[in-house]
Formats: C-alpha cells, structure tokens, sequence
C-alpha cells in the first residue's frame, strides 16, 4: 500500500464549463456532440495557482501522467458556473501525487469526483533537464 507523506487542500475555487472552452477542448479531444466532455474538467487543473501547488509538491522531480479517472454522479452543463475543492497527497512508495477533486454546483449539489495520478520521477540520469 503506498505510504502518504502530506495532504494540501486548495479551493474552493470557482470554475466554469464556458462554452467557447468546452468546445476547443472538444475539437482537439476530437470529440462529438454538444455536451461538455467526461475529461474536460482536467484544464481546470491548469489553473495558474493549482499548477505552481503542484510544482512546489513536485519539488524538481518530473511529474509523469500515471491515470485519471472521472466519477460522476450529474453531467456539467454548457456556460454554468461550479465549485472544485482540490487535494494534492504526496505518496513516497511509489513516488507521486496523487490530485483528488470534487465538483460540486454552486448550490452544493454533487456532480463528479476525479482523481489523477502523477509519478515523480528524478530527472538525473534520464537525458532530461528541469
């Protein structure tokens, strides 16, 4: 069982499902329809503040991609305003950080829960520079 180092909460940040956003992230998915898609709540991850937590938990090791997964329980609509509450655990065996998040409306209803996986790898000795 992987052995957890630290807990950071973040947020609640407010997030939307604006639809020009929805729709580029569709086209470049490739995806199909009108709805919003099942993984687009990962770009709010790429907020500026939730990516400098993540740099600073990653602490000069390479974040790799390891998983994702998207559990909803109501879809998120076009052009609505929602709530994340974020998490970041860092994990010593294996190495990684482990960013769970919660959606919620702004009314408090629950819509979906995600959790992504990032490996931390150090980047001597792979060719890599930081």
């Amino acid at each position: 069982m992987p052995e957890a180092v630290e807990k950071l909460r973040l947020g609640p940040f407010s997030v939307r499902t604006d639809r020009a956003k929805v729709d580029a992230f569709r086209d470049r998915i490739g995806g199909r329809g009108k709805q919003v898609p099942a993984s687009f709540p990962i770009c709010w991850i790429a907020r500026p503040e939730i990516r400098a937590a993540i740099a600073d938990a990653c602490a000069g090791r390479l974040p790799l991609h390891e998983g994702q997964v998207f559990d909803y329980s109501r879809r998120l609509e076009i052009d609505r305003e929602y709530r994340l509450f974020l998490s970041i655990e860092e994990e010593t065996n294996p190495a990684r950080l482990t960013l769970r998040g919660d959606v919620t409306t702004a009314d408090q209803e629950a819509c979906l829960s995600m959790e992504t996986l990032l490996r931390l790898v150090v980047p001597i000795g792979l060719g890599l520079s930081a």
